[in-house]
């Protein structure tokens, strides 16, 4: 399991394939959401298995709550992450899963070890798996 040591969520691979990877994941409340970014060859699907998550979809906000889903296409810009007051549990598949995965791992390392004063281990290239996750203009 991956821990973010800034806002508390956490990632767990569940399944992985050719076709889908499945995570859950949750997030604290109040925890800060991923920035604004989209996934150029990637369609994401989200069900709310407990608890509330914000959302923001091509520019539209919506708070998603239990049995809640979101199906975001590849190349659509958004931003999915914590509620202000309460915190949830998420299912979440990749489809296809590219190097999601790795890239996850590269990222949450690089934030445990900026957290842990590790400066030279914190250096994450996020440009490097931009066949899996681009930031939005």
């Amino acid at each position: 399991m991956l821990t973010n040591p800034f806002t508390g969520q956490t990632l767990e691979q569940l399944s992985e394939d050719d076709e889908v990877l499945v995570m859950e994941t949750t997030y604290a409340a109040g925890g800060a959401p991923a920035p604004s970014h989209f996934h150029p060859a990637q369609d994401e699907r989200f069900v709310v298995l407990s608890g509330a998550v914000r959302t923001v979809v091509d520019g539209e906000e919506r708070v998603l709550r239990e049995g809640d889903e979101l199906i975001v296409p590849a190349g659509t810009p958004h931003e999915f992450g914590g509620h202000p007051d309460e915190s949830a549990r998420v299912r979440w598949e990749v489809r296809p899963p590219l190097r999601t995965w790795e890239f996850f791992e590269g990222m949450y390392g690089s934030l445990q070890a900026h957290a842990d004063g590790r400066g030279d281990e914190a250096d994450f290239d996020v440009a490097a798996y931009d066949d899996v996750f681009r930031l939005a203009q």
